[in-house]
């Protein structure tokens, strides 16, 4: 149950833009906070092997997952593997495309795949499973009394005779009673980049990255634009009750490999959002090789608090369109998908001791 000082504030939110400095409130920011690795998980065992993990999450009850396009690794708290819940074909609670989001409610697991909702129990099985009508769906931000929230999308219109970088939009649209579609009037723009190749081949590729994080089923943080911007959406009044942002020194994209894409100047200046405790954090692009990765710390009301730096040397990042570190925190614990010398990759937690 939501605290009553917590509820008191998501009311009183309003959608004024709150504007922040560069610097934040507390004295001791840019500081390093301690890791202490406590538990790793590999794929040495035989049963599970990580190829490209794209998500690692924690729920309530301590139990991880990991998340690839075609796999939902799951392991109890102590890092003993139990089983893979993604299931490939098209009948009962299995899915026939990538694995886009998947959400950990109180007492289920919701997969989302394109046009196709999963519902399991925490032990695997299959709850429901539903096709909503209507467009084709790119994110599942939410779900909350008997409701799912997506992003479906909606090309811009604009003369594709160049290659360039582009604004398009995802629409907020709610799914009710398994089936019906009820769309709003939100619109989320995010930026792509459209190629015009030999023999007039067209491709595309999302610069922008959906960011969410929820404290609450109700409510979600948001971040869809390549800028420094954060929105807090109510999905009961299905409306957007906050947003917030910092003066942000931008971080210039660098590309590990060549690409004939047109790609913007900077990284996108957010990579994760994560909820510890009552405050946001807002990872950055921000890095230093021997710090880490900068993080933003938000309260409740928007107000810039703190930064610091996680030692992270080994995050798993990627070099195609964006940078982005995949990781989950736990009340005091920090939960990371990393490389090692040899291209393993595995999960690692961490206590994070803040002195």
């Amino acid at each position: 149950m939501m605290p009553l000082l917590f509820l008191l504030f998501f009311v009183g939110f309003s959608q004024q833009v709150i504007e922040n400095p560069e610097k934040p409130l507390t004295k001791n920011a840019g500081r390093v906070i301690q890791l202490k690795e406590v538990m790793r998980i590999t794929d040495t065992e035989g049963k599970y092997f990580f190829k490209g993990p794209i998500e690692v999450k924690v729920a309530e009850d301590g139990f991880i997952y990991v998340q690839e396009s075609d796999h939902l690794y799951q392991f109890d708290a102590r890092g003993k593997f139990l089983r893979n819940l993604y299931k490939k074909g098209q009948g009962p609670g299995e899915l026939n495309q990538s694995l886009d989001d998947v959400l950990l409610a109180e007492a289920e697991i919701i997969l989302f795949s394109s046009q196709k909702i999963v519902r399991l129990d925490r032990q695997g099985k299959l709850i429901e499973d539903f096709r909503p009508q209507g467009k084709l769906f790119r994110n599942l931000l939410g779900s909350c009394g008997g409701r799912f929230y997506l992003l479906s999308y909606d090309r811009g219109v604009y003369a594709r005779d160049k290659s360039g970088l582009y604004e398009d939009n995802l629409k907020l649209e709610i799914v009710k009673n398994a089936r019906e579609v009820t769309p709003t009037s939100y619109v989320f723009p995010f930026t792509i980049s459209f190629q015009i190749g030999e023999q007039g081949r067209r491709g595309t590729a999302w610069i922008s990255r959906v960011l969410t994080a929820s404290p609450e089923p109700r409510y979600v943080y948001l971040s869809h634009t390549p800028e420094y911007q954060v929105k807090l959406l109510d999905f009961e009044k299905n409306e957007i009750i906050g947003i917030f942002r910092r003066k942000y020194e931008r971080v210039k994209l660098v590309r590990k490999t060549r690409s004939s894409l047109v790609m913007p100047e900077f990284s996108n200046d957010i990579c994760r959002l994560l909820v510890h405790k009552d405050n946001l954090w807002a990872v950055t692009s921000t890095f230093d090789r021997k710090k880490g990765i900068l993080v933003d710390v938000f309260n409740k009301d928007g107000k810039y608090l703190d930064a610091f730096y996680l030692p992270l040397t080994r995050i798993l990042t990627e070099g195609r369109t964006t940078y982005y570190a995949p990781m989950a925190v736990s009340g005091d614990f920090l939960f990371t998908i990393e490389v090692g010398d040899e291209g393993l990759i595995s999960v690692a937690k961490y206590e994070m001791i803040d002195k």
